[in-house]
């Protein structure tokens, strides 16, 4: 039932503020000490004990809040079952409330790339349900409409360069591994882009941070658990200045995790199924994007003008590629990693999607440079070409601007 829904994010909502005013004890705390020229007398032991106290206060607050808010999920789902009502729409369906934008779980499905090796899945650990659960579609959700988006305002004056190449050799293609977290791969490479464009201190995002806060906005609270995709809208939603942000690499590194392949679950203690630390929480609010801008793809001709004005002005974007098993094809080592369109029986599976950046175009030949998420050793240096006219299979345009709060 919707009212349990409603209760769930209001006791999420209050225990996130808790936790903040907590922090904000911490800290004045501290400078009133300071302030009185005690702070530096105090030795090291007595000042760990005393943070130690806050971030333990802070810890039973945010895990107080999100185990009742389970709980009511699971009580208004076990009450709405088979009533139709309007729990099974998206959530901003539902909520006019921006933090409350489409949270279904998107995904990567097909995405897996490589030989299933050490780091990937293994049938025989359990990291979760008993095997005889049955195995769940875990395939991406593409985003729904939502008339409150900022969308990308086109200069019809800005003349386009032959060539833009945003590739820089300090920020190497990053390498998801065995895992379907590919959105955020892509989520966390725009901001660190954006992060260099907007001259701030050089930062490198935090990739399982971001995917964790994403998983844990979708309707199906398991899903942090599991080795599962998220959607591009609540993957950008999560660094926002209201939700999470984003801490650094250094605070809460990526970390392969073995899962289970049947029901998609990490095994106990697999890092990407853990939720990061209240100092990583802490990190991450001194790095939000407070800015973004949606692609309308109603008219498909215009589309490639703004994606590639967008690319001229030095802004990447993010968006979902649907059939994405063309990147696998051997033709692409040989003409140079350029895109081929997917082959009449590909077009029949709709369950290969993935998650990329555009960094440049080459407006002569009308093909985009693509960034990927599978390290540096595939395709062009971690990248591809994808031709203008493959754009119908792509979906989910954004592009973001990072900032650090004031």
């Amino acid at each position: 039932m919707s009212f349990f829904n409603t209760l769930a994010d209001a006791t999420e909502d209050s225990s996130k503020l808790g936790a903040q005013a907590i922090d904000v004890a911490q800290r004045t705390h501290n400078g009133l000490l300071d302030a009185a020229g005690v702070g530096k007398a105090l030795p090291n032991p007595v000042k760990h004990l005393t943070d130690g106290v806050f971030d333990t206060s802070e810890n039973v607050v945010l895990d107080t809040g999100d185990k009742t808010a389970g709980m009511l999920r699971t009580v208004g789902k076990n009450l709405g079952n088979g009533q139709g009502n309007s729990d099974n729409l998206p959530e901003h369906e539902n909520n006019e409330n921006m933090n409350n934008m489409y949270t279904g779980s998107g995904g990567d499905d097909g995405e897996d790339n490589g030989d299933d090796g050490e780091e990937g899945g293994d049938d025989d650990e359990e990291g979760g349900p008993p095997a005889g659960a049955p195995p769940q579609h875990h395939g991406p959700v593409p985003d729904q409409h939502d008339s409150r988006d900022h969308p990308y305002k086109f200069d019809p004056h800005h003349s386009l360069g032959q060539v833009v190449d945003l590739r820089r050799n300090d920020l190497p293609a990053y390498d998801q591994g065995q895992m379907k977290s590919c959105t955020a791969n892509a989520v966390a490479a725009a901001f660190e882009f954006s992060a260099m464009k907007e001259n701030l201190p050089q930062f490198s995002p935090s990739r399982l941070f971001i995917w964790y806060n994403s998983r844990a906005k979708s309707q199906n609270r398991e899903d942090v658990k599991k080795n599962v995709g998220t959607s591009v809208r609540i993957a950008i939603q999560s660094v926002f200045p209201k939700a999470s942000g984003v801490c650094s690499e250094e605070d809460w590194s990526y970390q392969v995790g073995k899962y289970n392949k049947k029901t998609m679950y990490f095994v106990p203690k697999a890092k990407a199924a853990q939720k990061p630390p209240v100092s990583a929480m802490k990190h991450a609010h001194q790095h939000t994007a407070v800015s973004y801008r949606r692609f309308s793809t109603n008219n498909q001709d215009h589309l490639c003008e703004q994606l590639m004005q967008c690319l001229d002005k030095g802004v990447p974007w993010v968006f979902g590629m649907n059939h994405c098993d063309v990147l696998h094809h051997p033709s692409m080592k040989t003409n140079g990693w350029v895109a081929n369109k997917p082959s009449a029986a590909q077009l029949k599976d709709n369950t290969n999607r993935h998650s990329l950046m555009a960094v440049g175009y080459i407006k002569d030949k009308k093909l985009f440079i693509i960034r990927n998420s599978w390290g540096e050793n595939w395709g062009d240096n971690g990248h591809f070409y994808m031709p203008f006219n493959l754009l119908y299979l792509c979906y989910d345009f954004w592009s973001i601007k990072a900032v650090v709060p004031k």
